[in-house]
């Protein structure tokens, strides 16, 4: 079930408030068009900024519309093991796969910790666990050995990872590798993923899409070409505070308004220009592919 692109659901505003229409609609848009999986209350959600009445908006939206056609896993973060658990047992109530587990924060727990927080949330719900190796936020990695380890464990049966030199390591072991740093998701291909939870898939899930495609039938070449070309938008679309330059490339196609929540501000007038610019650039590529029959999503 781990592979493919995978999508984390930005959180829609509208005057200050989750708009669910937008979403209820994003959702619906991106499971018809194919995507592998959804993610909800991701750091590209901002869920962080979410109360637990907005979660609880944001989660029956998008389960509701989801409806079971593609898997739903939601974010669960924080800095105490026991809110972590404690949050799963209050979204167990909805439609979901499973769990993207971060390290706790801030705290950076040496690898015992680790391995002792993520056994206690996987052992909270009989669901699938996905860890989170996301160091530049909470403030440790997690160590080949550490989920050589967590791999035996039942339900934990993937690991989004962000650090490009783990890639290698985490791609040897019996856990599906799912890439989370977009720059670097045809890396991460190489080193064994089997996909990625990519926020750039807003806009370009089918360019994503082709790449892994290209690559898992050998044209190697090919998908590198096409990843070269997607790079400078990965890139752009990380310019600012995530998911501040995603939703303002979203808006420039009316749906989604550009609204952040502080203190992540929106994107400014300047890089708004430049996203405008990079639309084209994505159009023009799926003409270019389009043209030669390459497309496969």
């Amino acid at each position: 079930m781990y592979s493919g692109i995978w999508l984390p659901l930005v959180t829609p505003f509208r005057d200050g408030e989750v708009d669910v229409g937008a979403l209820e609609a994003l959702t619906q848009r991106h499971v018809a068009s194919g995507i592998a999986g959804l993610v909800a209350l991701g750091t590209t959600g901002e869920a962080a900024l979410l109360d637990r009445r907005e979660r609880s908006v944001a989660m029956q939206a998008i389960t509701e519309v989801a409806a079971g056609r593609v898997p739903v896993v939601a974010g669960v973060g924080g800095i105490d093991t026991a809110s972590f658990i404690d949050e799963i047992q209050r979204l167990e109530v909805w439609d979901l796969a499973g769990y993207l587990v971060s390290a706790p924060a801030y705290l950076c727990p040496d690898q015992a910790g680790l391995l002792w927080h993520f056994g206690q949330v996987a052992q909270a719900t009989e669901r699938d666990i996905v860890l989170y190796d996301v160091p530049h936020r909470t403030g440790v990695g997690l160590a080949e050995s550490t989920v050589a380890q967590l791999a035996r464990v039942p339900n934990i049966r993937a690991i989004k990872a962000c650090a490009r030199e783990r890639f290698a390591a985490f791609g040897k072991l019996p856990i599906a590798l799912l890439c989370g740093n977009d720059d670097a998701f045809l890396d991460c291909l190489r080193a064994g993923a089997t996909g990625g939870i990519l926020a750039s898939a807003h806009v370009c899930a089918d360019l994503l899409a082709e790449v892994q495609s290209l690559f898992r039938m050998g044209k190697t070449a090919d998908a590198s070409r096409l990843f070269a070309r997607l790079e400078p938008v990965l890139t752009l679309l990380f310019a600012a505070p995530n998911p501040a330059a995603i939703k303002a490339m979203m808006a420039l196609d009316g749906g989604v308004s550009a609204q952040t929540r502080m203190p992540i501000a929106p994107a400014t007038e300047a890089l708004v220009r430049r996203l405008e610019a990079a639309r084209v650039e994505l159009d023009e590529l799926r003409a270019d592919l389009s043209s030669h029959g390459a497309l496969t999503v």
